[in-house]
């Protein structure tokens, strides 16, 4: 494809992300499927441009609101020194030619590009730091598991190294390996066997922070896709019983396989919550929530969300978090995880099932957390944030039944 007709891709497909009904990615591997006449090379091009100018969203939108994909595309465009009018030529498959109105618009464009800070809707922008807001306007970096269950860390880095990947340790993780850039690693052999996981260093520690053992029985209570559910796993050496289980079991539709691929032999998928007992060591609440802290990787997310939503997600962990008290057995521990930066949906939720639940109490994290990555945090819970330590945005509480 020409770079025109790679431009004008780029705007239809805008044009149905800007409405912000659905995940960025959905619409654009829908666009790929009804098209696919694009190569690899043209499809890699105008998704890397598409996922620049989503990650420019607020700010694009502080120069021309409401914003338009075509006026994003064209304020992009002179940022990039193109030559707007041999693009914009009307032409087959090119955009049409530019309408006076735009000619004059982009006449108008400032020299300089506003804040970072402009990345937050209005109405979380006195919940998030904003120095964590302009963390998260840059891309993550892609980072993976490496499966205790049948490797380690330091062989698999060594081989990945060998093959021509440039790769290094996670700095907090000791099971994580992270990748320059974003190469296509599903194919690898590594992969297909089970022998990795992609998952951010984040989401790592605080699935080691769940402190899982080998032979203790434990539950998954928001498995979702499963991701912490095979890090689970490979703690337990595969031991023990750990069961899964989902309000919606269509998320873990992939897990038995994904399971069997990781030699997670303790791992048992439920269909629903009947006939749980209370005799858990650990119950893992990965609640649902806003997902504040993962904008790095999902740009659009951040418009997507609303306060009506963010109300009614604090009610629904409030309600999750009393149901799942009950199976904790004495002495186990009930561990909240989110993924978002908002202390509504993390100290402040969890002060609130203390003050009602006095039969159970924090645990310190802080000594858990030294063990495993060698650094220092403050006593309590623990938020993991994308300026502070370079992951997605966590938070996590253990809570301990007297």
């Amino acid at each position: 494809m020409i770079l025109a007709a790679r431009i004008n891709a780029v705007i239809e497909i805008l044009d149905a992300v800007f409405k912000f009904q659905q995940p960025a990615d959905n619409t654009i591997n829908v666009y790929f499927r009804s098209r696919r006449y694009i190569g690899s090379k043209d499809r890699r091009f105008i998704s890397e441009y598409v996922w620049d100018i989503l990650r420019h969203y607020g700010r694009l939108s502080a120069l021309s609101s409401p914003l338009s994909a075509r006026n994003a595309v064209l304020i992009w465009l002179s940022r990039q020194g193109e030559n707007i009018g041999e693009l914009f030529n009307g032409e087959k498959y090119a955009p049409s030619v530019l309408t006076d109105t735009e000619k004059d618009f982009l006449s108008r464009l400032p020299l300089e590009m506003p804040s970072a800070t402009a990345e937050c809707p209005e109405w979380l922008k006195d919940k998030i730091p904003a120095k964590e807001i302009m963390a998260m306007t840059e891309s993550a970096q892609l980072d993976i598991r490496v499966n205790t269950l049948k490797a380690n860390r330091d062989d698999v880095l060594a081989e990945l190294k060998q093959q021509g990947f440039v790769v290094e340790k996670t700095p907090l993780s000791p099971v994580g390996i992270r990748f320059k850039g974003r190469p296509p690693i599903t194919n690898l052999p590594f992969f297909q066997d089970g022998m990795i996981e992609i998952q951010d260093e984040g989401s790592q520690i605080v699935s080691l922070l769940t402190q899982a053992a080998s032979e203790e029985i434990a539950i998954d209570w928001c498995a979702g896709a499963g991701g912490k559910t095979l890090a689970l796993s490979a703690m337990m050496e595969a031991k023990g019983t750990l069961y899964a289980v989902d309000i919606n079991p269509q998320r873990m539709r992939d897990l038995p396989e994904r399971a069997q691929r990781a030699g997670a032999k303790n791992i048992i998928v439920l269909n629903g919550y009947q006939n749980l007992k209370p005799a858990y060591d650990l119950v893992l609440i990965d609640a649902p929530c806003t997902g504040t802290g993962t904008w790095r990787r999902s740009p659009d997310a951040r418009w997507r969300v609303t306060a009506e939503q963010s109300v009614e997600l604090v009610k629904i962990q409030a309600e999750i978090l009393e149901k799942a008290a009950r199976y904790v057995k004495k002495g186990g521990r009930l561990v909240y995880i989110t993924c978002s930066l908002d202390k509504a949906e993390n100290q402040e939720q969890v002060e609130v099932f203390l003050k009602s639940h006095k039969d159970f109490e924090l645990q310190d994290l802080a000594p858990v957390y030294k063990k495993i990555t060698g650094d220092d945090i403050a006593q309590g819970a623990l938020s993991l944030t994308p300026d502070r330590h370079h992951t997605d945005g966590f938070f996590i509480a253990s809570l301990v039944r007297k």
